[in-house]
C-alpha cells in the first residue's frame, strides 16, 4: 500500500481512495489512532497519513486482477520519470483545449523557428550568460527555469505557450467578449503566454472599434478658472432658460456675482439684444460676455451687436456647459429662487433683492455692494449709515483666495487627459456612444478643439468629449480641410462655396436701431394726436 500511494501519488493524492486487501487486520488497524497501531507499522502507517484512504477486506481469490499481476511482474526495471515530467505530462490533458485545437498547436510548434529554437535549448542546455542566447530567445531567459517542453508543446510553468502564427489568433479569442484591458490580461495569464503578450493585448484592446464606441466618458481634468476681471461688470456670464413655461434671461458678473434677469416674450435673438441692452443701458457695457452657443448667441444679428456696442464675445464648447459654469449655477439658484417665491405671500422680486444683499462666502460683502458700492434697501429695519457708500476696498486678494479654493477641492477629483494634436486620430463623444473623428486645429478657448467626423461634419469640442485612440483612419484630403471655417454653432455642417459666405457676411447690414424717433404722436388707444393749429408753429 505505502510503494502503492507513492508511486501513483499523482493520482490518488488529495483524492478518497478505496483499498481492497485480503489481509482482513488491516481494516480494524486502519481504524484505530496512529499511537495504537503496532510499532512495526507505524512508521508506514506515518507515510500513509497524508492520502485519504478506506481500507476494506475482500477474500483474495475474488481479488482477480491484483491477484494476476502479482505474477506478472517486469523482468526489466526501467527508470521512473522525474517529478517534474510527470506533473508536465499530467498538465497536458487538462488543458482547456479541444484535441483538434490541441493539434493545432503540436503543429504550430513544430513549424514555428523560434519555438524550434527554444526546444533545442531546452534540450541541450541553457548557456551560462544571456548574452550567449540567441536574440530571438532572449525575452525567455529571465524565466528559463520554468520553460518545459513535452508532447510537442511548449510550457511556461503550467501555462501553454503560444506560436508565432497563432497569437494573432489567440488575441481574438481574449477579446472576443471585448472585456476591458484589466480583464483581458488576466483571463489570458491564466492559461497561456508568449514574450510581449501584455503589450499586444492593451494595443488589441485600445484599437477595438466596438469597445471605443462604447467606452466610458472621460474623468475630469483640473479647473482652469475664468481670468478674474479687475472691476465690476468688466465680465458677465449669459444664459437663457425658461421656468413654468416662461423664457428668461440671465446675466451675471464674473466680479461681483450680482444678477440680472429679464422675461422674454420669446427667444428670438432680437429679443435677447434688447434684454440685454437695457441691462448695458444701467450698469454699463462689459468687457467680455460669455455664452453658450445657443442659436440666439451664434447669429449674425448677436455678431453685428457686439461689434457696435464694442464688447467681446466667448462661446463655451459646444455640449460642454461646465465651460460657462458661472452662469449655468446661476440659473440653477434662481430656478430655485422661483419656485420657492410662488403662492400668495411669495415675491420673486424681494427674493432677487435679498440675493443682491446676501454677503458672499469668505468675502463679507454682497454683490450690490461689490458693483455699486452700497447696501440695497429693502424691508429690514436698517441703520442710516449701512447705506452710506464706502471707499474702494482691497478685495480683489480675497476673490483670488475664493478662488483658488475652489479649484482645489475640484482638482481632488480630476486629473490630467494626454495632449493631442492636430492630425491626431479620436474618438468623439455623440449621446452615450464615441464616434471615430481626425483634429483638425486647436481653438482659441482653453481646451477645445475643432474636429473632422467620418461623415464629413466638422464640430467644436472640448477636450473631455475627445478620446484619444490607436486607431489608424485615412488622412483628410485638402478639400475636407478647407471645410472648416472658425465658428462657434452648436453643429456646423460646412457645406457650398467658403466665399460666398464671407461675402454674405461681408454685405450684411445690421439691423436698425428700435429707439428711433417716432414723427407721429399717438394716443393710448391708438388715436392719431394732431395738434390745434396755432400751436403748431
Amino acid at each position: 500500500m505505502v510503494y502503492g500511494c507513492e508511486k501513483f501519488h499523482q493520482y490518488v493524492y488529495g483524492r478518497e481512495v478505496l483499498v481492497e486487501s485480503y489481509h482482513k487486520p488491516l481494516e480494524s488497524i486502519f481504524k484505530k489512532p496512529l499511537h495504537q497501531t503496532p510499532s512495526r507499522l507505524q512508521r508506514m502507517m506515518l507515510r500513509l497519513q497524508k492520502y485519504n484512504l478506506k481500507v476494506t477486506y475482500r477474500p483474495g481469490k475474488q481479488m482477480h486482477i491484483a491477484d494476476t499481476l502479482s505474477r506478472a511482474y517486469l523482468k526489466e526495471h526501467t527508470e521512473e520519470l522525474l517529478e517534474e515530467e510527470l506533473e508536465i505530462n499530467w498538465i497536458t490533458p487538462q488543458l482547456p483545449i479541444s484535441d483538434k485545437k490541441l493539434q493545432e498547436f503540436r503543429k504550430a510548434t513544430a513549424e514555428d523557428p523560434e519555438m524550434i529554437m527554444l526546444r533545442n535549448i531546452i534540450i541541450n542546455g541553457w548557456p551560462a550568460e544571456r548574452s550567449a542566447v540567441p536574440k530571438e530567445l532572449q525575452p525567455y531567459w529571465t524565466f528559463k527555469e520554468e520553460i518545459s517542453y513535452t508532447s510537442g508543446l511548449m510550457f511556461k510553468a503550467a501555462k501553454l505557450i503560444v506560436p508565432s502564427q497563432l497569437r494573432e489568433e489567440m488575441l481574438d479569442k481574449i477579446h472576443e467578449s471585448h472585456l476591458g484591458i484589466v480583464k483581458c490580461k488576466e483571463r489570458a495569464r491564466d492559461i497561456i503566454f508568449w514574450p510581449g503578450m501584455s503589450t499586444q493585448i492593451e494595443n488589441k484592446v485600445s484599437q477595438c472599434a466596438k469597445c471605443n464606441t462604447h467606452r466610458n466618458s472621460n474623468a475630469k481634468e483640473p479647473l482652469i478658472p475664468h481670468t478674474l476681471p479687475g472691476r465690476p461688470w468688466a465680465k458677465i456670464g449669459t444664459d437663457l432658460f425658461q421656468h413654468n413655461g416662461s423664457e428668461y434671461l440671465l446675466c451675471v458678473d464674473y466680479y461681483s456675482k450680482f444678477l440680472e434677469i429679464a422675461k422674454l416674450t420669446d427667444m428670438t435673438s432680437q429679443n435677447v439684444i434688447i434684454a440685454l441692452k437695457s441691462m448695458f443701458a444701467r450698469d454699463g457695457i462689459p468687457d467680455i460676455v460669455i455664452s453658450d452657443n445657443e442659436l440666439q448667441y451664434a447669429s449674425l444679428e448677436f455678431k453685428c451687436f457686439a461689434e457696435s456696442w464694442e464688447f467681446e464675445h466667448k462661446t463655451s464648447s459646444p455640449g460642454y456647459a461646465q465651460s460657462n459654469g458661472q452662469a449655468e449655477r446661476a440659473v440653477q439658484t434662481i430656478k430655485k429662487m422661483l419656485a420657492k417665491s410662488q403662492g400668495e405671500k411669495g415675491d420673486p422680486y424681494i427674493a432677487l433683492l435679498e440675493y443682491c444683499n446676501t454677503p458672499l462666502d469668505d468675502i463679507g460683502l454682497s454683490p450690490a455692494q461689490l458693483l455699486m458700492g452700497r447696501r440695497l434697501k429693502t424691508k429690514f429695519p436698517t441703520s442710516m449709515t449701512l447705506w452710506t457708500p464706502e471707499g474702494n476696498w482691497q478685495i480683489k486678494e480675497k476673490l483670488n483666495h475664493r478662488q483658488a479654493k475652489q479649484k482645489y477641492y475640484y482638482d481632488r477629483h480630476t486629473r490630467q487627459l494626454p495632449e493631442i494634436a492636430p492630425g491626431d486620430n479620436v474618438r468623439l463623444r455623440q449621446g452615450q456612444v464615441w464616434k471615430p473623428a481626425t483634429v483638425l486645429n486647436k481653438h482659441e478657448c482653453p481646451r477645445s478643439f475643432i474636429v473632422h467626423t467620418s461623415d464629413g461634419k466638422t464640430y467644436r469640442r472640448n477636450r473631455r468629449h475627445l478620446m484619444k485612440t490607436n486607431e489608424q483612419e485615412p488622412p483628410l484630403s485638402d478639400k475636407e480641410t478647407d471645410m472648416y471655417t472658425d465658428s462657434d454653432k452648436e453643429e456646423t455642417t460646412h457645406e457650398g462655396n467658403k466665399d460666398q459666405a464671407e461675402s454674405a457676411l461681408v454685405n450684411h447690414t445690421p439691423p436698425q436701431e428700435e429707439s428711433q424717433t417716432q414723427l407721429t404722436k399717438t394716443t393710448r388707444s391708438g388715436r392719431v394726436i394732431r395738434l390745434p393749429s396755432r400751436f403748431r408753429d
